[in-house]
């Protein structure tokens, strides 16, 4: 059954948002009517939040916090790298219609720690097809946490961008056995469709969840009519059961499945195979004695079992003939974490553990070769966090973290000097807090050591760590309708390990890099329907080693938003303009893409609308990039030659242009 939305169909309910706004005064007379209906029975009315979301402003100064089941503009996020590019500072390599990879201020890859459910996630491709955030839809999940540079130790192993957690909240007991479901669907332009079900059955000693995705679409268009080879199609499962035979204890056990498929505009390879399967037990036990509150222990396995070739989802080439590679990457990851209080002190310590091991065959007759090993890591940490309330207006905050990673290339011979490789590594940072009235100002300094990844080992054999030392500051202001903040940082990286592609240059190797920049972000409630909004990032690379700009790095963003709501009905646009890169430095970057060159300036204007049917259920509707505009981001993949039937190469793989959705949400 094809799902495919054409624009001429669409377009008689695309107009719904502006409809939606036109009708305003008709909403608000009925938003009344029914407030007072509610009154007169003594009916609460329901806790709904914002119908689409433009923009979040940070509550406290270690996190950014996303609810993932919200409808976000631009398009509903189809996986993890989606949802994220909503966040200021945030950006995406788009590398086709999804398996877009993640960069915080410029940096991504294991710069930036991405967890799931308090698991790590490798990708098997070893030119990074599958990025974590691509087996990750984030439905799926209750809460996302971004933690913006080295401001935390107990994320994994060096946080040197920052940390991605996508969390599910353990539940709480009922003296009576209740069912909670939340189900959502999405259509849109381009073949577009995605389904998602939870389901929760929670009862006084134990509980079950269960959900299930789908999201699929067809290749979409630019904004100049050229399709781009983008088409993509994914499902995931996850089942979880757990017993609560006290308040305090908690056991667990989830297993999670997902299957997709993905062709790609900026490769001559496509992904006809995203298998993962993963597994994982949780014990936790609270109030221990008066000041052990809390110990977690924590251990699972996941397997990533990847195929890209160039003829199961687009015309054999000829000229290249059948290539075929078949990654498969295990990692098995144990977690001890205890916590502890002593009136205004708050101490989180553990340790954690993996073990990564990556394997490969190849050629289209793979399925009858074993798989040859070709990296394994073995990482061992130990962690400790404190958290000092000093007086009700300041606290204090500092981590320490030690790690150890022994790193092999399997292939090598046992008297190669490179074979074993051990890396010692230490994280650390401090962090003030304090309120001034309605504002909460900070200040953290922090270390942040990283051990060359699969990637970027496979480039060199000899490469360092990287050492991170950035100051952070910042402040967050709440007072009335005004929410604020402003987040700066400044950092010295020794040894980041650049990627180069330049003809004569090595293919990695260490230099010297100092970066600056931030965010500021501000939402202001004009009246108590209508809320303006508007955030500025922007962060400046310099590569000291070679004196030249830090390769990657996105230029100046503006995003102003305009929403209204009143409860029952809601409209609302998206500004996004991102200024020219003149700063770039061509064929330079990291293990997902180097510079191609200067890139201009562009705008896209978006708008959205909402129906709250009833307590229950959501209706919303949008149009992304309204005046089809033909753009590329700065730091995209290049495009690749497909076939002439799919179109022409491009320097870079474009953006979507217009694009209708259409969502329906329901929780009971």
């Amino acid at each position: 059954m094809k799902y495919r939305i054409r624009h001429s169909l669409v377009a008689p309910w695309a107009v719904l948002p502006l409809a939606l706004a036109v009708s305003a005064a008709w909403a608000a007379d009925a938003s009344q009517a029914e407030k007072q209906k509610r009154a007169q029975a003594n009916e609460p009315a329901p806790a709904l939040g914002t119908v689409v979301v433009t923009g979040t402003v940070p509550r406290q100064p270690d996190a950014v916090r996303i609810d993932p089941k919200a409808a976000l503009q631009p398009l509903p996020a189809s996986d993890g790298a989606s949802l994220l590019k909503g966040t200021p500072g945030l950006n995406v390599i788009r590398k086709g219609g999804s398996s877009g990879d993640p960069l915080l201020r410029g940096l991504g890859g294991s710069r930036l720690n991405v967890l799931a459910d308090d698991m790590f996630i490798y990708g098997g491709c070893g030119n990074r097809m599958d990025p974590p955030t691509a087996y990750i839809f984030p439905a799926a999940f209750d809460e996302v946490v971004i933690t913006k540079g080295p401001q935390s130790v107990t994320q994994g192993m060096g946080l040197v961008a920052g940390g991605v957690r996508f969390v599910r909240q353990p539940p709480t007991p009922s003296e009576t056995t209740r069912a909670e479901v939340n189900a959502a669907a999405t259509a849109g332009s381009f073949g577009r469709f995605d389904l998602f079900g939870d389901a929760t059955i929670t009862g006084r000693m134990f509980f079950v969840r269960a959900n299930a995705t789908h999201n699929k679409s067809d290749n979409y268009k630019d904004g100049s009519g050229q399709e781009v080879n983008s088409h993509f199609k994914r499902n995931s499962q996850m089942l979880q059961a757990g017993l609560m035979p006290t308040r305090d204890t908690r056991l667990s056990v989830t297993y999670e499945r997902s299957r997709g498929e993905a062709a790609y505009a900026d490769r001559m390879m496509d992904g006809p195979k995203f298998d993962r399967d993963a597994w994982s037990v949780q014990g936790v036990h609270q109030n221990i004695t008066p000041w052990f509150k809390e110990a977690e222990l924590r251990f699972g396995s996941g397997t990533i079992d990847h195929v890209m070739d160039n003829f199961s989802m687009r015309p054999v080439n000829r000229m290249m003939g059948l290539r075929l590679r078949n990654p498969k990457r295990t990692v098995r990851t144990a977690h001890l974490k205890t916590t502890m209080e002593w009136g205004n002190l708050n101490v989180q310590a553990g340790l954690d553990w993996s073990r990564d091991r990556h394997r490969l065959r190849t050629d289209a007759d793979y399925l009858v070769k074993p798989f040859m090993p070709t990296q394994s890591f073995r990482q061992a940490g130990a962690f400790a966090e404190a958290a000092w309330k000093r007086t009700p207006e300041q606290k204090l905050v500092a981590g320490l973290r030690h790690d150890r990673v022994r790193a092999v290339f399997e292939r090598q011979p046992a008297a190669s000097p490179t074979k074993n490789q051990t890396y010692k590594l230490t994280s650390a940072f401090g962090r003030w807090e304090q309120v001034f009235g309605n504002a909460t100002w900070y200040a953290g300094l922090g270390l942040a050591e990283r051990s060359p990844d699969f990637w970027e080992r496979n480039r060199s054999s000899t490469l360092k760590p990287e050492k991170n030392r950035q100051i952070d500051a910042g402040v967050i202001y709440r007072q009335g309708g005004v929410q604020a903040s402003v987040s700066l940082f400044a950092s010295s990286v020794k040894d980041f390990i650049l990627v180069d592609t330049n003809p004569g240059a090595a293919a990695a190797r260490n230099i010297d890099a100092r970066r600056y920049g931030g965010e500021a972000e501000v939402k202001w409630r004009l009246l108590p329907t209508l809320e303006a909004g508007a955030s500025l990032a922007y962060t400046r690379g310099t590569n000291r080693s070679d004196h030249r700009p830090l390769g990657q790095t996105p230029p100046l963003e503006l995003k102003t938003s305009l929403n209204w709501d009143n409860g029952v009905w809601s409209a609302g646009a998206l500004w996004r303009v991102a200024a020219k890169q003149n700063r770039y430095a061509i064929g330079q970057g990291n293990i997902i893409g180097q510079d191609l060159g200067p890139t201009p300036g562009f705008g896209v204007f978006s708008i959205n609308g909402g129906w709250r049917i009833n307590r229950n259920v959501t209706l919303q509707a949008g149009v992304d990039n309204v005046f089809d505009k033909t753009y590329a981001e700065s730091i995209s993949r290049p495009g690749s030659h497909i076939d002439p039937s799919l179109g022409v190469r491009t320097m870079r793989v474009n953006e979507p242009g217009r694009q209708f959705w259409l969502r329906v949400q329901a929780q009971f």
